[in-house]
């Protein structure tokens, strides 16, 4: 295999194919920077800072693309109950995890994943202001993207990982290593057509007003702090990144909601003490 890699999605972004599908490179990365265009909560340009710009009850154009995720994400809404929630961008910029864009007031963004709606293939209106993150279900969209691209050029197999998010496709087997929320590499598992994401937070909390904060928001908005890794394998990778998230609040819930992609949960091995 072939393996190419550039800076996407605020990570880097592999893709690996035979060196006879060389070609099909380009449409991979080309398909990964149209979902960042889109969907990416940094750029002032996107359809999401164009979202969280238009007053209440304002049909916005978007990609067909933003409206294909969040048609997913207000299913995966529904579904867990109102646990997935691509509209904790407010709380993520209370503690910190996200950057305020400019001119943004917390205040402001009253609303949840109930005021979106979808209208059609391109508008997308919100009842009340609602601050959006699509964050990894989009780092996952656009791994499932990049896979279809390279299809269609031609490969016949290959692998793409966006900072271990990842999809592979074809009869090759891949090991993948598997980092624990310290850090550490305990395990490697051999697979083969499917999608994996991980998530952990361990290394990556902090407090605020005296009370713990995490990058996971569950039921209630209230931060998760789940104690290892936990890794999704699942028919799509934007279903496996949406999961992770799910998991980490409610393992038995994402579980069940797996049935549906041929998924399963994998969960970081308990450690062993020394006698």
């Amino acid at each position: 295999m072939l393996t190419h890699c550039r800076p996407l999605l605020g990570t880097f972004v592999e893709i690996s194919v035979p060196p006879d599908a060389t070609a099909a490179l380009e449409a991979g990365f080309a398909a990964i920077a149209r979902v960042q265009a889109c969907m990416s909560f940094h750029e002032e340009t996107s359809d999401l800072a164009r979202l969280r710009r238009a007053p209440p009850d304002t049909a916005v154009e978007v990609a067909p693309e933003t409206a294909e995720v969040l048609r997913i994400a207000l299913d995966l809404h529904g579904r867990s109950g109102g646990l997935f929630d691509v509209t904790v961008g407010r709380e993520l910029m209370r503690d910190g995890f996200l950057p305020c864009p400019p001119g943004s007031r917390l205040r402001r963004y009253s609303g949840d994943s109930r005021d979106i709606e979808i209208l059609g293939e391109r508008l997308v209106r919100c009842r009340r202001p609602v601050l959006i993150d699509l964050g990894g279900i989009a780092k996952g969209y656009a791994v499932d993207q990049a896979i279809g691209a390279l299809r269609d050029a031609g490969a016949e197999q290959g692998l793409v990982n966006a900072g271990g998010d990842l999809r592979m496709f074809g009869p090759f087997t891949w090991d993948i290593a598997f980092r624990d929320a310290d850090e550490s590499v305990r395990e490697i598992v051999a697979f083969a057509d499917c999608a994996i994401a991980s998530s952990a937070n361990l290394l990556n909390r902090r407090r605020r007003l005296g009370r713990l904060r995490t990058p996971h928001i569950g039921i209630g908005r209230k931060p998760v702090a789940h104690p290892g890794r936990v890794t999704v394998v699942a028919d799509r990778c934007v279903i496996a990144d949406a999961m992770t998230k799910i998991a980490m609040a409610a393992p038995d819930l994402a579980e069940r909601l797996l049935t549906n992609h041929d998924g399963y949960l994998m969960f970081e091995a308990p450690r062993r003490t020394a006698a």
